[in-house]
């Protein structure tokens, strides 16, 4: 990105609406130095991940605690920062409250929840309009699915097994933030090194241990795709998010055998860069979106 590019994330906050709980509320903020109604959202800090800064600006302008939930759209614009013309580029996801209450701020005074028909006629802005027509025809109460490819690795002569190198270390380091943001509470990796060192700063972080499966390693994987896919089944949880760490392989079949029950197609590019990740969302075994990120460092 250039220097002139302004980053920002935020989303679509939704809770069931206490009198039809099939339907949606939306919250929408009230910024008095503008004088509008829109999204939260707001500016990434310098090496944060968008996913982070979405789920950050969510708490800090509303006070409720998100749960992340499917890419919605990204919205660019023309503005002015540090006196210069510079492309605002504003990445959206749907994000489910599951916690918390809205407290008044300088930034932000005033918060409502609306259904949809009525926050679109509340918004502000036409660009936040068009991302909540996106959010109500995208499935809602998802929960999240890490799978993760291994960091980059080293080799010596004393150490033949892969180990993460420095720069799979920082990979892995930089990772601890995503994972924590998101609420990640169960971790499971391929009985290889690399795997578990790419899993263990955030296990030390969170209080947490890295379960190895042998099914998951690449060896064990070819032809048992659906056992490691029905281990990555059995260890998901609908509130909390899991991360599956392995080789390049095992993620592309995971891809594949995960989606036997789904929502939509799996991506036809499966590849990731080490260290990068794809984010799934699913409904009781149903993938209904998938995201490609790239490595946090």
């Amino acid at each position: 990105m250039s220097r002139r590019t302004v980053l920002a994330a935020g989303g679509v906050l939704w809770r069931p609406d206490p009198q039809a709980p099939a339907d949606p509320q939306v919250a929408l903020v009230h910024r008095p130095q503008y004088g509008d109604w829109s999204l939260p959202k707001g500016k990434s800090k310098p090496g944060e991940h968008l996913l982070v800064t979405a789920l950050r600006e969510m708490g800090e302008e509303t006070g409720y605690r998100p749960r992340i939930g499917p890419y919605l759209s990204t919205v660019r614009s023309r503005v002015r920062s540090g006196g210069h013309s510079a492309e605002k580029v504003i990445t959206y996801w749907s994000m489910k409250a599951v916690g918390g209450q809205f407290r008044p701020s300088h930034e932000v005074d005033e918060l409502c929840w609306l259904s949809v028909d009525d926050a679109r006629q509340r918004l502000t802005a036409a660009a936040d309009r068009g991302v909540l027509d996106t959010f109500a025809n995208t499935r809602r109460g998802t929960s999240s699915l890490l799978l993760v490819r291994q960091g980059l690795t080293a080799t010596t002569r004393r150490r033949p097994a892969a180990r993460l190198s420095r720069s799979g270390r920082a990979q892995a380091q930089a990772l601890v933030p995503v994972l924590a943001s998101l609420g990640a509470t169960t971790l499971l990796s391929a009985d290889v090194p690399a795997c578990a060192e790419m899993l263990a700063p955030f296990a030390a972080a969170a209080g947490l241990a890295v379960r190895r499966e042998s099914v998951l390693t690449s060896g064990e994987f070819t032809g048992h795709e659906s056992e490691g896919a029905e281990v990555v089944r059995r260890h998901a949880s609908p509130d909390h998010a899991m991360v599956v760490c392995g080789s390049g392989q095992v993620l592309r079949g995971l891809l594949t055998a995960l989606a036997h029950v789904r929502d939509v197609q799996p991506p036809t590019e499966t590849a990731v860069s080490k260290g990068g990740w794809w984010l799934l969302h699913h409904s009781e075994g149903a993938i209904s979106a998938y995201e490609r990120h790239e490595p946090a460092a």
